[in-house]
């Protein structure tokens, strides 16, 4: 987890790098709809996790994590290239399911009874 200022301008530098890459230069169609929302990188910056998320089902995910896997050396080496860093921090993608708990809570205020009667 990013804990000082330094790790966390680290992890918006791979952020940006990450998500230019994979618009300009990836040509995977498994990460075509892959959007990065973040990146927590270790205090000592040796790792960084990438949280992505892709619109679709768990095959459409597991195909991006398998895309991830196979771009994951050629990544690594743009953020070696384009971040200022002493070392090239290990990368791990992980698919970011906040966006699909948000979904699930929103459904459920919509759900509620007492809700749909202050909204009409």
């Amino acid at each position: 987890m990013s804990t000082t200022f330094r790790s966390d301008r680290a992890a918006e530098a791979i952020r940006a790098t990450i998500a230019s890459a994979l618009n300009t230069e990836i040509q995977d169609p498994r990460l075509r709809l892959v959007t990065i929302t973040r990146v927590e990188v270790s205090h000592d910056i040796q790792s960084a996790k990438v949280f992505y998320t892709i619109l679709g089902d768990e095959k459409v995910r597991l195909d991006a994590q398998r895309g991830f896997e196979s771009a994951k050396p050629f990544l690594r080496t743009r953020v070696g290239v384009e971040v200022p860093l002493r070392v090239v921090p290990e990368i791990q993608f992980r698919y970011d399911g906040g966006t699909d708990n948000a979904m699930i809570v929103d459904e459920i205020l919509n759900a509620l009874p007492e809700l749909k009667k202050s909204a009409e």
